[in-house]
């Protein structure tokens, strides 16, 4: 249960990253957090998420 929350609270933070990054900035003035560096973050985390309900699901995937 932990597992799945985690993921909705990292996509809501992720899309919410990407809306930011794709807005265009004013001129003059810079961006203090790096959304897409925030988007990347989610990314890997969510990747990992998954990976890791599945392993609890019983489905193995193969070593490399």
């Amino acid at each position: 249960m932990l597992t799945y929350i985690l993921m909705i609270i990292i996509t809501i933070i992720s899309g919410f990253s990407l809306y930011k990054a794709r807005k265009p900035k004013e001129l003059g003035k810079s961006w203090h957090v790096p959304w897409n560096g925030l988007v990347f973050l989610g990314l890997i985390s969510l990747l990992v998420l998954i990976r890791h309900q599945f392993t609890l699901s019983g489905i193995d995937f193969p070593a490399r």
